[in-house]
């Protein structure tokens, strides 16, 4: 494990830090606990209760939120359960902690790797949103059509199969219910919102007023008096019975004078040597309570400091995370990114055709990208890897609109078709970047169309930018032709 403070790698088995002396009983006992919540949720994960893994593995990061092999499991767990988005935001914050040898970039990168399957499993996640707000509107039918196929795009998506299980169960289709009900237990065994909807099908399912009957087999017993032919009275023995009484009493008398004493002697002595005892063990469990008590204040005082060391730390971490990292929006970031791919294929086809005007017809696919990935701000969405893989596609689709937009954008003034070509050398401007050319052309657009106030904007700025240049010469002339 690492030092807390100093974040110097020790042996096992240390209580203080080998480089900074750093008491760390406090931190040891919390990784111990945090290990032995992780092998308590692979045990339930590895039986399929994974409702019950779940809590465990949270135990687990609660008490070390750096236990790596906690979190990549509860981000498994998240995707198993259909739920990519938590399975994603965990293992990104697992690299995060460990950027080397990890095995959530083989997580991650299996995700990236099929675009597709990931945008499915998304649009099953806003599906599923649907159908909820189209159950708290009344309108079941379309919710359980929505869900129907979100469980045919997700067979595992325990959260759907219970919200239409809930649908059928709500218009009395307690067998349907039933189904969805046991497909989502195949995946989650021992998740209780399952177990309690199965119970209460089964309560309902149930015959009302009977109850089941045990048939007890109860013996017959024959009892018949004796007869005797003849009967005598007898006459009272009142010997017998002085004779029995007198016996009682001597009885109490030998058990009061001989027996009693001997008894309450003996007992006298063996509470004695029990007092003694007693006294004994309460001296030593006294001297034990003074000494517990004593390591207790100790270790109060070092729980306090450690408590006060973490509590700096987390700051200092939930700091840099809320300035640099939002889990959220990063995945927001991400699925954008993860778009590229197959645009890129579809640029490339494009590009590779015979036909000089085939990559005009991507145009707008480039524009509505570059577009998308401006409203990402890489500042506060993304982490170092991240912004150099958005920066190279940022500067490849941008490349790509200033060519094909501006040829498109001039052959559009070239027709008279300002407002088109407006529109196209826009998007040069705003994504691709400014040159003398696209300034001087939009200009001549807005100029062509009438809207002169905005000719006059890039006019300026073309004069401004690029004195001296022919197109600024040119665009003087032009702006003295405006009112």
């Amino acid at each position: 494990m690492n030092c807390p403070k100093c974040g110097f790698e020790m042996g096992r088995n240390r209580r203080y830090c080998e480089q900074c002396g750093a008491d760390i009983s406090v931190s040891v006992r919390l990784y111990r606990l945090s290990n032995r919540y992780y092998n308590e949720g692979l045990k339930k994960a590895k039986v399929r209760d994974l409702s019950g893994a779940v809590i465990m593995l949270k135990k687990s990061l609660e008490h070390n939120k750096r236990n790596i092999q906690a979190r990549n499991l509860l981000g498994l767990i998240y995707y198993e359960l259909g739920e990519p988005v938590s399975a994603l935001s965990e293992w990104i914050i697992s690299k995060h902690f460990s950027p080397e040898n990890n095995l959530a970039d083989y997580f991650v990168e299996k995700v990236q790797s099929n675009p597709a399957k990931l945008d499915a499993v998304n649009q099953t996640v806003k599906k599923y949103n649907q159908a909820l707000a189209y159950a708290k509107q009344g309108s079941d039918d379309l919710a359980m059509l929505q869900l129907r196929k979100v469980i045919g795009a997700n067979p595992g998506y325990v959260r759907a199969l219970q919200l239409l299980a809930l649908l059928y169960m709500k218009n009395e289709e307690y067998e349907k219910a039933k189904r969805c009900l046991l497909r989502a237990k195949n995946t989650d065994v021992a998740n209780t919102t399952t177990l309690s909807y199965l119970a209460e099908i089964e309560r309902i399912l149930s015959p009302d007023g009977q109850a089941v009957r045990e048939e007890k087999a109860v013996e017959g017993v024959s009892y018949q008096p004796a007869v005797s032919a003849s009967f005598q009275e007898d006459k009272p023995n009142y010997i017998a019975f002085i004779t029995f009484f007198a016996g009682i009493l001597i009885g109490i008398a030998v058990l009061y004078w001989l027996i009693v004493p001997t008894v309450r002697s003996d007992l006298k002595a063996e509470y004695a040597a029990q007092e003694r005892d007693y006294g004994v063990e309460l001296s030593s469990y006294t001297t034990t309570i003074s000494v517990l008590e004593s390591e207790k204040k100790d270790l109060a005082d070092k729980l306090e400091l450690a408590n006060k060391e973490i509590d700096d730390l987390q700051w200092e971490i939930d700091s840099a995370v809320k300035e640099e990292f939002d889990a959220a929006a990063y995945e927001d970031a991400m699925l954008v990114l993860m778009e590229y791919p197959e645009l890129l294929a579809k640029v490339t086809e494009a590009e590779e055709a015979k036909d000089e005007d085939k990559p005009l017809e991507v145009l707008d696919d480039l524009i509505a990208y570059g577009k998308k990935l401006r409203e990402v701000e890489t500042g506060a969405r993304l982490r170092k890897k991240s912004e150099e893989e958005y920066e190279r596609i940022f500067k490849e689709v941008a490349a790509r609109i200033k060519v094909y937009g501006y040829t498109r954008g001039h052959d559009l003034y070239d027709d008279g078709k300002y407002k088109e070509a407006v529109a196209d050398l826009l998007a040069v401007y705003q994504i691709g970047g400014n040159d003398a050319d696209t300034l001087y052309f939009l200009g001549r657009s807005y100029q062509k169309d009438g809207d002169e106030e905005n000719a006059r904007i890039y006019f300026q700025e073309l004069v401004r930018t690029y004195p001296g240049s022919d197109r600024a010469k040119m665009a003087h002339q032009c702006m003295e032709g405006l009112e």
